[in-house]
């Protein structure tokens, strides 16, 4: 886990929580977060499917592939991990060397397929 980037490690930091995925396929799951790795592959559990056409479907749990997830959505709770206050630290050395409001980098590249709900 220590060459994984920020958005990996909030996905390890969601563990045991519940989160909504979508994926590229158009269908969104929302469940309780088993397991997650690297590659975002990610068990789920007390499932609900919800199908393109709007139908849902409950289920025990389910595997992901991570290269089939466009957007995951996880608690707002997390707004408040490590892996951010690191990110923080980062940024605000970065602006620092460069001068506030210089350069390419922008925090939210950094946690782009990621999204907060409360």
């Amino acid at each position: 886990m220590s060459n994984v980037g920020i958005p990996i490690k909030l996905l390890y930091e969601a563990e045991g929580m519940k989160v909504t995925v979508e994926m590229k396929n158009g269908e969104i799951y929302r469940g309780l977060l088993l397991n997650a790795e690297d590659t975002m592959n990610m068990t789920l559990s007390e499932v609900a499917r919800t199908a393109r056409n709007g139908q849902v479907f409950k289920l025990p749990t389910v595997y992901l592939r991570g290269s089939g997830v466009r957007f995951i959505a996880l608690p707002d709770l997390l707004r408040n991990a490590p892996a951010f206050k690191k990110v923080a630290s980062m940024k605000a050395k970065m602006e620092a060397e460069r001068g506030a409001g210089g350069g390419e980098f922008r925090f939210e590249h950094l946690v782009s397929r990621l999204s907060f709900t409360s």
